[in-house]
Protein backbone atom coordinates (compact mmCIF):
# COMPACT_ATOMS: atom_id res chain seq x y z
CA UNK A 1 0.00 0.00 0.00
CA UNK A 2 2.90 2.36 0.74
CA UNK A 3 4.40 1.57 -2.66
CA UNK A 4 1.04 2.15 -4.33
CA UNK A 5 0.67 5.49 -2.56
CA UNK A 6 4.10 6.55 -3.82
CA UNK A 7 3.21 5.59 -7.39
CA UNK A 8 -0.05 7.51 -7.21
CA UNK A 9 1.63 10.59 -5.76
CA UNK A 10 4.23 10.43 -8.51
CA UNK A 11 1.47 10.27 -11.12
CA UNK A 12 -0.26 13.25 -9.54
CA UNK A 13 2.93 15.31 -9.46
CA UNK A 14 3.69 14.50 -13.10
CA UNK A 15 0.24 15.63 -14.20
CA UNK A 16 0.30 18.69 -11.94
CA UNK A 17 3.62 19.85 -13.38
CA UNK A 18 2.26 19.38 -16.89
CA UNK A 19 -1.10 21.10 -16.41
CA UNK A 20 -0.68 23.40 -13.39
CA UNK A 21 2.96 24.03 -12.54
CA UNK A 22 4.57 24.58 -9.16
CA UNK A 23 1.57 26.41 -7.73
CA UNK A 24 -0.67 23.41 -8.41
CA UNK A 25 1.83 21.10 -6.70
CA UNK A 26 1.80 23.41 -3.68
CA UNK A 27 -2.00 23.32 -3.66
CA UNK A 28 -1.93 19.52 -3.81
CA UNK A 29 0.37 19.46 -0.80
CA UNK A 30 -2.22 21.40 1.20
CA UNK A 31 -5.09 19.25 -0.09
CA UNK A 32 -3.22 16.08 0.84
CA UNK A 33 -2.62 17.40 4.35
CA UNK A 34 -6.32 18.14 4.86
CA UNK A 35 -7.31 14.78 3.40
CA UNK A 36 -4.80 12.94 5.60
CA UNK A 37 -6.19 14.55 8.76
CA UNK A 38 -9.62 13.15 7.94
CA UNK A 39 -8.35 9.75 6.83
CA UNK A 40 -6.19 9.36 9.95
CA UNK A 41 -9.29 9.95 12.07
CA UNK A 42 -10.99 7.05 10.29
CA UNK A 43 -7.90 4.88 10.69
CA UNK A 44 -8.11 5.55 14.43
CA UNK A 45 -11.63 4.07 14.36
CA UNK A 46 -10.25 1.09 12.44
CA UNK A 47 -7.57 0.52 15.07
CA UNK A 48 -10.21 0.49 17.80
CA UNK A 49 -12.64 -1.73 15.87
CA UNK A 50 -10.18 -4.27 14.47
CA UNK A 51 -9.52 -6.29 17.67
CA UNK A 52 -13.23 -6.28 18.55
CA UNK A 53 -14.25 -7.53 15.10
CA UNK A 54 -11.41 -10.04 14.95
CA UNK A 55 -12.06 -11.49 18.41
CA UNK A 56 -15.82 -11.82 17.95
CA UNK A 57 -15.40 -13.21 14.44
CA UNK A 58 -13.20 -15.94 15.88
CA UNK A 59 -15.71 -16.53 18.71
CA UNK A 60 -18.56 -16.81 16.16
CA UNK A 61 -20.35 -13.88 17.81
CA UNK A 62 -21.67 -12.48 14.54
CA UNK A 63 -24.13 -10.13 16.24
CA UNK A 64 -21.28 -8.29 17.94
CA UNK A 65 -19.31 -8.24 14.68
CA UNK A 66 -22.23 -6.64 12.85
CA UNK A 67 -22.85 -4.10 15.61
CA UNK A 68 -19.19 -3.05 15.60
CA UNK A 69 -19.11 -2.79 11.81
CA UNK A 70 -22.25 -0.64 11.68
CA UNK A 71 -21.10 1.58 14.54
CA UNK A 72 -17.70 2.10 12.89
CA UNK A 73 -19.32 3.00 9.56
CA UNK A 74 -21.60 5.54 11.27
CA UNK A 75 -18.69 7.17 13.12
CA UNK A 76 -16.47 7.29 10.01
CA UNK A 77 -19.29 8.71 7.90
CA UNK A 78 -19.96 11.40 10.51
CA UNK A 79 -16.30 12.44 10.40
CA UNK A 80 -16.35 12.51 6.59
CA UNK A 81 -19.56 14.53 6.47
CA UNK A 82 -18.14 17.03 8.96
CA UNK A 83 -14.93 17.35 6.95
CA UNK A 84 -16.90 17.65 3.72
CA UNK A 85 -19.00 20.52 5.08
CA UNK A 86 -15.93 22.38 6.37
CA UNK A 87 -14.14 21.99 3.04
CA UNK A 88 -17.13 23.11 0.98
CA UNK A 89 -18.10 26.03 3.23
CA UNK A 90 -14.67 27.36 4.26
CA UNK A 91 -12.08 26.31 1.64
CA UNK A 92 -10.36 29.69 1.67
CA UNK A 93 -9.94 29.68 5.45
CA UNK A 94 -8.46 26.18 5.32
CA UNK A 95 -5.95 27.13 2.62
CA UNK A 96 -4.93 30.23 4.63
CA UNK A 97 -3.97 27.98 7.54
CA UNK A 98 -1.11 26.75 5.33
CA UNK A 99 -0.37 29.85 3.22
CA UNK A 100 -1.40 33.49 3.65
CA UNK A 101 0.63 35.45 1.10
CA UNK A 102 0.13 33.76 -2.30
CA UNK A 103 -3.09 34.83 -3.99
CA UNK A 104 -2.71 32.39 -6.89
CA UNK A 105 -2.16 29.48 -4.52
CA UNK A 106 -5.25 30.51 -2.59
CA UNK A 107 -7.38 30.57 -5.74
CA UNK A 108 -6.13 27.26 -7.14
CA UNK A 109 -6.10 25.59 -3.74
CA UNK A 110 -9.62 26.71 -2.86
CA UNK A 111 -11.04 25.33 -6.10
CA UNK A 112 -8.93 22.16 -5.97
CA UNK A 113 -9.82 21.44 -2.35
CA UNK A 114 -13.54 21.59 -3.02
CA UNK A 115 -13.39 19.37 -6.09
CA UNK A 116 -10.78 16.89 -4.83
CA UNK A 117 -12.76 16.14 -1.66
CA UNK A 118 -16.22 16.35 -3.24
CA UNK A 119 -16.82 12.63 -2.61
CA UNK A 120 -15.55 12.70 0.98
CA UNK A 121 -18.85 11.38 2.43
CA UNK A 122 -18.29 8.17 0.44
CA UNK A 123 -14.80 7.46 1.75
CA UNK A 124 -15.48 6.55 5.37
CA UNK A 125 -17.45 3.36 4.81
CA UNK A 126 -14.95 2.22 2.17
CA UNK A 127 -12.03 2.38 4.59
CA UNK A 128 -14.05 0.72 7.35
CA UNK A 129 -15.22 -2.07 5.03
CA UNK A 130 -11.66 -2.78 3.92
CA UNK A 131 -10.59 -3.00 7.55
CA UNK A 132 -13.52 -5.33 8.28
CA UNK A 133 -12.39 -7.81 5.64
CA UNK A 134 -8.85 -7.64 6.97
CA UNK A 135 -10.09 -8.23 10.53
CA UNK A 136 -12.07 -11.29 9.46
CA UNK A 137 -9.13 -12.95 7.71
CA UNK A 138 -9.93 -11.85 4.15
CA UNK A 139 -6.71 -9.99 3.49
CA UNK A 140 -6.84 -10.34 -0.30
CA UNK A 141 -10.29 -8.77 -0.47
CA UNK A 142 -9.17 -5.97 1.86
CA UNK A 143 -6.09 -5.26 -0.27
CA UNK A 144 -8.11 -5.22 -3.49
CA UNK A 145 -10.65 -2.79 -2.00
CA UNK A 146 -7.88 -0.47 -0.82
CA UNK A 147 -6.11 -0.59 -4.17
CA UNK A 148 -9.40 -0.11 -6.00
CA UNK A 149 -9.94 3.45 -4.84
CA UNK A 150 -6.32 4.54 -4.61
CA UNK A 151 -4.79 2.85 -7.65
CA UNK A 152 -6.84 0.63 -9.95
CA UNK A 153 -9.48 3.25 -10.74
CA UNK A 154 -7.64 6.43 -9.83
CA UNK A 155 -4.56 6.12 -12.05
CA UNK A 156 -6.42 5.49 -15.36
CA UNK A 157 -8.80 8.38 -14.61
CA UNK A 158 -5.85 10.59 -13.64
CA UNK A 159 -4.08 9.85 -16.90
CA UNK A 160 -7.15 10.37 -19.12
CA UNK A 161 -9.15 13.29 -17.70
CA UNK A 162 -6.45 16.03 -17.69
CA UNK A 163 -5.97 15.48 -21.42
CA UNK A 164 -9.49 16.85 -21.93
CA UNK A 165 -10.09 19.05 -18.86
CA UNK A 166 -6.61 20.23 -17.93
CA UNK A 167 -6.00 20.96 -14.23
CA UNK A 168 -9.69 20.47 -13.45
CA UNK A 169 -9.36 16.90 -14.67
CA UNK A 170 -6.67 16.25 -12.05
CA UNK A 171 -8.90 17.50 -9.25
CA UNK A 172 -11.87 15.52 -10.60
CA UNK A 173 -9.91 12.26 -10.76
CA UNK A 174 -10.22 11.72 -7.00
CA UNK A 175 -14.01 12.09 -6.57
CA UNK A 176 -14.71 10.07 -9.73
CA UNK A 177 -12.45 7.29 -8.46
CA UNK A 178 -14.06 7.47 -5.01
CA UNK A 179 -17.56 7.21 -6.49
CA UNK A 180 -16.76 4.22 -8.71
CA UNK A 181 -14.99 2.41 -5.88
CA UNK A 182 -17.85 3.26 -3.48
CA UNK A 183 -20.38 1.50 -5.70
CA UNK A 184 -18.28 -1.68 -5.76
CA UNK A 185 -17.53 -1.59 -2.03
CA UNK A 186 -21.20 -0.94 -1.24
CA UNK A 187 -22.26 -4.05 -3.16
CA UNK A 188 -19.71 -6.18 -1.27
CA UNK A 189 -20.75 -4.62 2.04
CA UNK A 190 -24.43 -5.41 1.47
CA UNK A 191 -23.56 -9.02 0.60
CA UNK A 192 -21.46 -9.30 3.75
CA UNK A 193 -24.21 -7.83 5.94
CA UNK A 194 -26.67 -10.35 4.52
CA UNK A 195 -24.19 -13.13 5.27
CA UNK A 196 -23.87 -11.88 8.85
CA UNK A 197 -27.66 -11.77 9.18
CA UNK A 198 -27.88 -15.41 8.09
CA UNK A 199 -25.15 -16.37 10.55
CA UNK A 200 -26.95 -14.50 13.34
CA UNK A 201 -30.18 -16.37 12.59
CA UNK A 202 -28.32 -19.69 12.76
CA UNK A 203 -26.82 -18.63 16.10
CA UNK A 204 -30.28 -17.86 17.46
CA UNK A 205 -31.65 -21.21 16.31
CA UNK A 206 -28.73 -23.08 17.85
CA UNK A 207 -29.07 -21.11 21.07
CA UNK A 208 -32.73 -22.07 21.43
CA UNK A 209 -32.03 -25.71 20.65
CA UNK A 210 -29.25 -26.16 23.22
CA UNK A 211 -31.51 -26.32 26.34
CA UNK A 212 -33.60 -29.07 24.74
CA UNK A 213 -30.67 -31.33 23.83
Amino acid sequence: MQLAASVVQGAFNTQLVKYGGDIAIGAMGIINSVSMLLVMSIIAINMAAQPIIGFNHGAKNHQRVKETLIMSIKAATAICLGGFLLVQLFPGAIIRLFNTDNVQLLQIGRYGLRIFLAAMPLIGFQIITGNYFQSTGKAKTAAILSLLRQVLVLIPVLLILPHYLGLSGIWLAAPISDFIAAVIVFVLLIKELKRLDRAIEIEKVNHHEIPHT
